[in-house]
């Protein structure tokens, strides 16, 4: 089967300032890009790698278990106490990874959204218009669980503020590293997949921009140890020849620049526009920053959160998206110690994740496979409380 693996598109950098200003996300402001949305409706991208090649199912079975717990131990991490943090960091710096124990960590939304996307694509049985309805439909169902979260999300809409954030499970760009595992093997309108389930929270072209980054950054990370192996190190240069928005490309410059000069995730996140070492949980800079540090640490991901954790501010996104990244690469036994057991996802179990784990391998290389393939059942009541528990985190 032929594949565009080899595929390296040129490459030319421009000048461009040291510090970028944090991008205003609007559903209504259009960033510039090579395609006229009117004309195709999809959004500028050049695949430099097929989602049409075929990787082996072990392979495939390790990629998505580590984009699921992955996932979620980072946005547990990112959601611990400043000084847990701290402990934590300075843990990760002097010992060991096997000695290190961060104790119980509690995921969020996040991880919620991404069960729900993993729920959807099975419930679609491989129609991309199908599962653009049914990822809607459970976000909503998901939503309802959260009443003051929500109504507080319809408010702040209501006043016009601002959305750069994701809420309420709504996070684009971890469905995105979801999608890019299990649509691989599928074919090269994976990107269709990754857009329409962007579009349906985030309505802006630099969000499905940032989609696509960690959809591709995730090929990269699969193919790991696989014979279409690529290597970390011309990543970010493939990125930046196939994204359609100039804003990003010359972020992304930048970060090429900071990573041949060696520079740290926090160097990189002044780039981007963090002040004082204080990190916005921004869509498109958790995108860019997640992507830098795994292009620094893929095989380390102990040393890649060390770097990550000097910032203070709003983890969940950016440690959600970094950690995804590494175990995607690695699989779950590349995370320190017994990490994944201290995982608590309450309501559900990890043996819940991992059945779903199982009957994911196969989909959708095979038609009977994926006729198959049913959900498992959800617990409301139990996200009820948890959300409760949690202060409707």
């Amino acid at each position: 089967m032929s594949t565009t693996l080899d595929h390296r598109p040129p490459t030319r950098q421009t000048d461009c300032p040291a510090v970028f200003p944090i991008l205003e996300i609007h559903s209504t402001k259009s960033p510039s890009n090579t395609v006229s949305p009117s004309k195709t409706g999809r959004v500028a991208w050049t695949r430099p790698y097929a989602w049409s090649t075929i990787i082996p199912s072990v392979r495939r079975q390790e990629s998505i278990e580590g984009a699921l717990i992955g996932c979620a131990i980072g946005e547990s991490i990112g959601g611990l106490g400043r000084s847990k943090q701290a402990r934590l960091r300075s843990e990760l710096c002097s010992k060991p990874p096997g000695e290190i124990d961060p104790g119980v960590l509690v995921a969020s939304h996040r991880t919620e959204g991404l069960l729900v996307s993993v729920q959807a694509v099975l419930l679609s049985q491989a129609m991309s218009e199908n599962f653009q309805s049914h990822l809607s439909e459970r976000l909503a169902w998901y939503q309802r669980l959260q009443p003051t979260a929500y109504l507080g999300g319809l408010v702040n809409s209501l006043l016009g503020r601002s959305q750069s954030t994701a809420k309420l499970g709504d996070d684009p760009l971890v469905r995105a590293l979801a999608l890019s595992v299990l649509m691989q093997g599928h074919h090269d309108g994976a990107l269709s997949w990754v857009q329409d389930s962007t579009e349906l929270t985030f309505g802006n072209r630099w969000v499905t921009q940032a989609s696509f980054l960690i959809a591709t950054a995730a090929q990269v990370a699969q193919f790991h140890r696989t014979a279409h192996q690529i290597s970390t190190s011309s990543m970010l240069k493939d990125l930046r020849s196939a994204t359609g928005s100039q804003e990003i490309r010359q972020r992304l410059d930048a970060l090429i620049e900071a990573l041949e000069a060696g520079e740290t995730a926090v160097s990189a996140s002044r780039i981007l526009g963090s002040k004082e070492n204080r990190w916005q949980d921004h869509l498109v800079d958790n995108a860019l920053l997640a992507i830098y540090t795994f292009a620094r640490h893929p095989d380390a991901i102990d040393k890649g959160l060390a770097e990550l954790l000097e910032l203070r501010g709003n983890l969940r996104g950016v440690l959600s998206l970094y950690a995804g990244l590494a175990t995607v690469q690695s699989g779950v036994q590349g995370l320190p110690g017994l990490w994944p057991d201290r995982l608590s996802l309450y309501p559900y179990s990890s043996a819940w994740v991992q059945q779903y784990i199982d009957r994911c391998v196969e989909w959708p290389h095979g038609p009977e496979d994926i006729q198959a393939t049913r959900c498992l059942p959800s617990h409301p009541v139990g996200q009820f409380v948890r959300n409760l528990c949690r202060g409707f985190a």
